[in-house]
C-alpha cells in the first residue's frame, strides 16, 4: 500500500476514534448503568474514565484495519496502534493536568485536547506502522500492553485507587456508582 493511501486511512482513523469516542461518553448512561457496558465505557466524569473514550475506538480501529487491509504489515500495525493509543492517553492525562494548573476545567479545552491527543497518536501510529518493521514474535509485547491496559480499565472501573485521576469531578465518587 502506498504511504499516501495509508496516511489517508490514518486521517480517517482520527475521525473514527474522535467521534466514536465522543459517542462512547454517553453509552453507559444510555444503557441505564449496565455494568458490562460500564467496564468498557466511561462510568463517571473522572479523567481516567474518559481515557476509555480513546482506548476502545483505538482497539476497534486496529482490528478493523488488520481485517480489512491485507496489504498492511500486521506486526508493524499492532506496534504503531499500541504506541498511538498509549500516546493518546498520556497526552490527555498530561495535557489536562497541565492546563488545569493555570485555569479552571473548560469543556472546549477538553474537546480540543482530545482532538490533539488523537491527532498525535494517529501521527505516531502512521510513522511507526509505515516505517518500522518488526518480526511476528515481537508483536507479543504491544499485544500484552494493549491487554494489560484493557484489564486495568476494567479493574479500575470497579476497584479504583483513591487518587485524583480516578475521582469523578462532579460527584467526588471513585469508579462505578
Amino acid at each position: 500500500m502506498s504511504k499516501m493511501r495509508f496516511f489517508q486511512r490514518e486521517v480517517f482513523g482520527f475521525f473514527f476514534i474522535f467521534f466514536l469516542g465522543a459517542l462512547l461518553h454517553m453509552v453507559y448512561e444510555w444503557s441505564n448503568g449496565n455494568i458490562i457496558v460500564g467496564a468498557l465505557t466511561p462510568v463517571n466524569e473522572s479523567i481516567w474514565e474518559h481515557l476509555k473514550m480513546i482506548f476502545l475506538p483505538g482497539v476497534f480501529l486496529l482490528v478493523l484495519e488488520a481485517l480489512l487491509f491485507k496489504e498492511i504489515r500486521i506486526p508493524s500495525l499492532i506496534l504503531g496502534k499500541t504506541l498511538g493509543i498509549y500516546i493518546m492517553c498520556g497526552t490527555i492525562l498530561g495535557g489536562f493536568y497541565f492546563y488545569t494548573l493555570f485555569i479552571h476545567h473548560v469543556l472546549i479545552i477538553d474537546i480540543l485536547l482530545m482532538a490533539a491527543a488523537v491527532a498525535l497518536g494517529q501521527l505516531v501510529s502512521y510513522h511507526v506502522s509505515s516505517r518500522v518493521e518488526i518480526s511476528r514474535i515481537m508483536i507479543l509485547l504491544p499485544l500484552v500492553m494493549l491487554v494489560v491496559l484493557g484489564v486495568v480499565f476494567v479493574i479500575f472501573t470497579f476497584i479504583p485507587p483513591h487518587w485524583e485521576p480516578f475521582k469523578d469531578s462532579l460527584t467526588g465518587v471513585y469508579g462505578v456508582q
